[in-house]
């Protein structure tokens, strides 16, 4: 609430007068404000004496008294003047006293002010921003943001009305609350009005809410009975979250994440409550023994990446009493044992620490991540048992930390995986030479995705390969990829036009995705004119890696960026590579002229 010229909070409703009045009082949206309100109203005090006292202020049109039924919505007095004026001189004395007994009136919230309209006239054309057609109206919502469009939905009702029928049902059903900031209470209340009950995630991050917001948000969301689906909470104290878990439909929940959250056990036995939850995401979450997993019986996905405390006989306990088709047990325990194998029949996904043959061994197998930091031991086995078991069926393999592909038995055994259409070498600058690349290449066309960041063996002449045999590409990490230059994609852009002409594919087919951060290519290339008419066939993404741990960032690296460069600047680009990189002696292991395929460790 606001008197005169109080703060700025809530501006920029273009189409509202938002001309002050010292005489007048305006909530924090800009909103005259001619409702007030008291609770508690003193025992033996009916409305007519009410209306006798605060009629002194001004003409009074009604006077509403509700009675609450609980504690959370209790007794309170509802009084309506006829002009603006008089509730503003009613606000300016605070409390007011009946039989000996005083009450602190303030202000109705802006949704329960009468709102005065406006002509919307601009200049002297007499045009009319109500009289648009609806298509009009729904191309100018498209243009402002989410903030921005709730603001312009609360200047008429017809604006409203275009809002919820033409622009909610084609927004993003997950919800980052971060986009929440700068909201007002009333903007707030709006948003879960209107588009609440398409409402199907919320991604609760480290930044937003603040205690104020986060109690609004859920007050709104218990008003407005919205039903989510999946809930992730990203490095919140208990006494945060909390909050969510009294208000949202909890037979609703069938996925929900709770990364660096703090867990206690006692917090994991909370979650039987959750009689239908399918994904749960515990990472990061370094106490938890995780004893009461094995109860959370519809439970078919489980993260617990970096939960040091749960043992191997816990793990088994999960994979044995739980139909699990998707197990995160990357940094969990050291290995997966022979007996915790053979309970997990049913898993499709699984991303462990440890490069071990029985992991190979798996019937349903078709997406693996090794995060492997031990020696070389047991490599040849795990890879020789994984072309065996799985050369026709296997369509994730991501390699991560020292994977010692560079033996020539270990690249040839993944070259036998036929039916891959992601594969990932990065994270070590020994996992990748030119022999490595040219066998993928000829025994892997149906690749969709390759990720070779970090390789420093590796430049222009040795990926050109990839492009031209894996036709089936869309998505390329070069991250860090130090000896990459421009040259590589003016050549790859012949290989692609030449290749559209043969296809005959159009503008709509979808575009080669090469993420380049820290290479050589700079981004001057999206100013080319030749980069800007091909952008149909190839797109550039300079935004860094995301991190693969909780459950939210279980998408490609190449989704966390909807445009090709992100906040990171020129110089951040360049911090660790300089022109004299090219010059070290690392450059001698890629030379064209060597006979080896394969570099020996």
């Amino acid at each position: 609430m606001e008197t005169g010229r109080g703060n700025k909070r809530g501006s920029g409703y273009g189409l509202r007068n938002t001309k002050m009045d010292p005489n007048i009082v305006y909530t924090e949206d800009k909103v005259p404000v001619y409702n007030v309100t008291f609770q508690k109203p003193p025992n033996k005090i009916n409305a007519a004496q009410i209306k006798q006292h605060f009629s002194k202020f001004g003409k009074i049109k009604n006077v509403h008294i509700t009675y609450g039924r609980t504690r959370a919505t209790p007794t309170q007095c509802i009084i309506q003047y006829w002009n603006k004026e008089g509730a503003g001189a009613a606000l300016k004395q605070r409390t007011h006293q009946f039989n000996q007994e005083r009450v602190t009136l303030k202000a109705c919230p802006s949704w329960e002010q009468p709102i005065e309209f406006e002509n919307f006239l601009i200049d002297n054309n007499n045009v009319n921003l109500i009289k648009l057609n609806d298509y009009c109206l729904e191309i100018i919502f498209q243009n402002l943001d989410l903030l921005h469009q709730i603001r312009l939905s609360l200047c008429h009702p017809r604006l409203e009305q275009i809002f919820v029928r033409m622009i909610c049902p084609r927004m993003q059903r997950h919800l980052d609350l971060q986009k929440l900031y700068g909201f007002s209470t009333w903007e707030l209340r709006q948003f879960f009005h209107t588009f609440g009950i398409y409402l199907e995630g919320i991604i609760v991050g480290q930044k937003y809410p603040y205690y104020s917001s986060t109690s609004s948000i859920c007050n709104f969301m218990q008003e407005c009975n919205v039903r989510i689906r999946s809930l992730h909470i990203i490095s919140r104290s208990p006494w945060q979250y909390v909050y969510f878990f009294n208000v949202i439909k909890l037979d609703c929940i069938t996925e929900l994440e709770l990364y660096k959250c703090n867990l206690k056990d006692s917090d994991l036995e909370n979650l039987r409550k959750l009689h239908n939850l399918q994904t749960l995401g515990v990472a990061g979450n370094h106490n938890i023994h995780g004893t009461s997993l094995k109860y959370l019986c519809k439970l078919e996905r489980l993260s617990l990446c970096g939960c040091e405390s749960i043992s191997s006989d816990t793990l088994m306990d999960c994979c044995r009493y739980l139909n699990l088709i998707f197990l995160d047990a990357r940094l969990t325990c050291r290995t997966l044992n022979t007996v915790t194998i053979n309970y997990c029949e049913t898993l499709e996904t699984l991303k462990v620490s440890r490069l071990d043959e029985n992991v190979a061994k798996l019937p349903k197998l078709r997406s693996l991540e090794v995060y492997n930091f031990n020696t070389t031991h047991m490599a040849s086995h795990f890879y020789t048992a994984l072309a065996q078991n799985h050369a026709d069926d296997l369509l994730e393999l991501k390699l991560t930390g020292q994977a010692y592909i560079l033996f020539p038995t270990i690249a040839s055994n993944i070259g036998r995986l036929h039916k891959l259409r992601t594969l990932w070498l990065g994270d070590n600058k020994f996992n990748v030479s030119k022999g490595v690349l040219r066998l993928i290449a000829s025994n892997l066309p149906n690749l969709e995705e390759v990720c070779l960041n970090y390789s420093s063996r590796i430049n222009d002449k040795h990926v050109l390969p990839l492009i031209r045999n894996c036709t089936k590409l869309q998505r390329l990490n070069l991250r860090r990829c130090r000896h990459i230059t421009d040259e590589l994609i003016w050549n790859i852009l012949v290989i692609l036009q030449n290749r559209a002409i043969a296809e005959k594919r159009g503008k709509k087919a979808q575009p080669l995705l090469i993420l380049v951060y820290g290479t050589r290519i700079k981004k001057d290339i999206l100013q080319s004119e030749a980069y800007k008419q091909n952008q149909h066939l190839l797109k550039l993404l300079f935004h860094v890696d995301k991190p693969l741990m909780g459950l939210t960032s279980e998408g490609s690296t190449f989704d966390i960026a909807d445009t090709e460069t992100n906040c990171n600047s020129y110089e951040d680009m360049y911090d660790t590579y300089s022109d004299t990189d090219s010059d070290s002696d690392d450059s001698d292991y890629y030379d064209d002229d060597e006979d080896d395929l394969f570099y020996y460790i």
